[in-house]
């Protein structure tokens, strides 16, 4: 009977060492892993993007001061021309007769004037001599005067039609070419109230301007000569290069969203970057090779006490508080050695010239410590390291899950504060 009973209190231990074991097991399983990086040795760059237009460094609208019918085009789209070559000639019936009779209003003053003068003349030789009236003179006086001022006026209408006649010959005002013909010969143009546009001059496409519009945001980032990489639509897989050249002051502002203006000019030597083109501008602001990079999601990882639970760790409530009191204390304690760090790193924050620091969590013997590093420029993804770090540290930038009933709110990124300040 003793054994019977001994019999059934080896099965039911049995039992429950296995229901043990296989609880352990699957909880070891199911464990969350720390998802690590190590710092890397690379090439990293702060830029500012945006977009813009390609155009001509000058674009030159060529119009006509006269109105008339296209009587000739004597250049298209595409040709080259030089200044003072003939782009079109209006019809110029009109414009003769009007010359014409601008030029007999001319000789017919000239004899209103000439007899008014010769009357003045003879009233102040008869008042000279006691045999005319003073009234008499200087009635004679004004009508002279009058016949004077119409022959000027007479003159300048000339002046005006002799002018209006060379206008209707319509000349590039500079050398380059013609990148738009806005008219066709027999239409008809009106000058009556502003110059049409008849053809646009672009001065030398050797050399293009792109006018990029930069967020406020990134604006006090850029400045006049940093270089600039860019692509367009034609060319896809093909990258472009220039300088930036102004910064415009004048704001735009559409929808609540103010932006500038950059000036970029690049060359273009095989014409392939054609006025109008759609471009993606990166400026660089600074740029740095063969420095120590991590994640900046490595900067953005803060750990709950959920998480740390989850990993069979002992929550310390002032845990990360004590932490950035210390990562404090290091940023006061290099203040006044941040220039000399600096300058051998190459690094200036053109912001304010201070120091920049980071907290990062590195696992050690699977424990996560938090350090805090001095850091420079960053890309979006990845940032400049410029203290000492162990390049085999394994910085931890997030925690795989196994389980998503592990996932809660507070699980992933916990805590009132970011890891860089």
């Amino acid at each position: 009977m003793k054994k019977k009973y001994l019999t059934y209190i080896i099965i039911v231990a049995v039992i429950i060492i296995a229901i043990v074991v296989f609880t352990q097991i699957k909880k070891k399983k199911n464990m969350p892993e720390w998802r690590t990086e190590t710092p890397s040795i690379g090439t990293i760059r702060e830029v500012v993007t945006a977009t813009g237009s390609l155009n001509p460094t000058m674009l030159v609208e060529v119009g006509t001061e006269v109105s008339g019918k296209i009587e000739k085009l004597y250049k298209d789209f595409n040709d080259t021309v030089k200044k003072g070559d003939l782009l079109a000639k209006l019809d110029t019936d009109i414009l003769t007769a009007n010359l014409e009779s601008a030029r007999a209003d001319v000789n017919k003053a000239t004899i209103v004037r000439d007899d008014a003068k010769m009357e003045y003349e003879t009233s102040k030789t008869l008042y000279e001599k006691g045999m005319g009236s003073q009234y008499e003179m200087e009635k004679n006086l004004y009508a002279y005067q009058q016949a004077e001022q119409n022959l000027a006026n007479a003159i300048l209408k000339l002046k005006t039609a002799q002018k209006n006649l060379q206008n209707a010959s319509i000349t590039s005002p500079i050398n380059g070419v013609v990148v738009s013909r806005e008219v066709s010969e027999g239409q008809t143009v009106a000058a009556a109230m502003s110059s049409p546009t008849l053809f646009k001059i672009a001065n030398n496409l050797d050399l293009m301007q792109i006018t990029a519009v930069v967020d406020e945001a990134d604006i006090g980032k850029v400045r006049v000569g940093m270089p600039v990489e860019f692509t367009v639509d034609a060319y896809p897989e093909e990258q472009f290069y220039g300088t930036v050249n102004q910064i415009r002051l004048n704001s735009i502002i559409e929808q609540n969203v103010v932006s500038y203006n950059v000036i970029i000019d690049t060359d273009n030597p095989e014409h392939k970057l054609l006025p109008g083109m759609t471009t993606n501008v990166t400026i660089i602001v600074q740029s740095k090779e063969d420095v120590m990079c991590i994640p900046v999601t490595a900067t953005r990882f803060l750990p709950s006490k959920e998480v740390w639970e989850l990993f069979g760790l002992k929550w310390d409530d002032n845990l990360i508080t004590k932490a950035r009191r210390a990562a404090m204390q290091a940023a006061t304690s290099s203040k006044n050695s941040t220039a000399g760090s600096t300058e051998h790193s190459g690094y200036s924050n053109a912001s304010n010239g201070k120091a920049k620091f980071s907290t990062i969590w590195v696992l050690k013997d699977n424990i996560p410590e938090l350090t805090v590093v001095q850091t420079g420029i960053s890309d979006g993804a990845y940032l400049e390291v410029l203290s000492q770090l162990d390049p085999k540290a394994k910085i931890i930038t997030g925690i795989n899950y196994k389980d998503a009933s592990q996932i809660t709110s507070n699980s992933a990124l916990g805590g009132p504060m970011g890891g860089r300040f």
